[in-house]
């Protein structure tokens, strides 16, 4: 079934500090619930009427965890464009070796990654040019994730980015 509102949603176009923390708690909730929704871009992120409440949209791609799997082998979809640093890797070296990946085995934090690219890429529109060399807390968001121990650290983090 399908619920069509009209006029209720506002895209996203850029995001401010508040907005940032709010993406940063969804995911938190659906991290805490063993979902990766694997569709993490600023399509799938509007406002309500007010523009004071984030909502993530579009649960097509959506998968479950089980309390002890940190990672799910699936069949790629959903854009990679804001995939993280290992997903691009592997699909960079299978397009340059004329390869297809069919599967990829994705991490319980695959979104936080996506999150954190599309607040990156939102707050700076030089992020794909500057964002390697220039922005060292991006590479220690990025290590953060890695070794997640609390969403608060994430939060706190991204406080330098504005």
């Amino acid at each position: 079934k399908f619920i069509l509102v009209e006029n209720q949603l506002i895209s996203l176009t850029s995001i401010n500090l508040h907005q940032a923390e709010q993406l940063i708690s969804i995911i938190e909730h659906l991290y805490k619930c063993g979902i990766i929704h694997r569709d993490i871009r600023p399509q799938n992120l509007m406002f309500d009427e007010t523009g004071n409440h984030l909502k993530l949209i579009d649960f097509g791609f959506a998968t479950t965890l089980e309390n002890n799997e940190n990672t799910k082998e699936l069949g790629i979809e959903g854009v990679v464009l804001y995939a993280g640093l290992k997903f691009l890797e592997l699909y960079l070296q299978a397009i340059h070796n004329a390869a297809i990946i069919r599967t990829y085995k994705y991490e319980r934090t695959f979104d936080l990654t996506c999150a954190l690219n599309v607040i990156i890429a939102a707050a700076s529109y030089e992020f794909w040019f500057v964002i390697k060399e220039k922005n060292k807390n991006y590479n220690g968001l990025l290590n953060l994730i890695d070794n997640l121990s609390d969403f608060e650290t994430i939060k706190n983090r991204i406080k330098v980015l504005f």
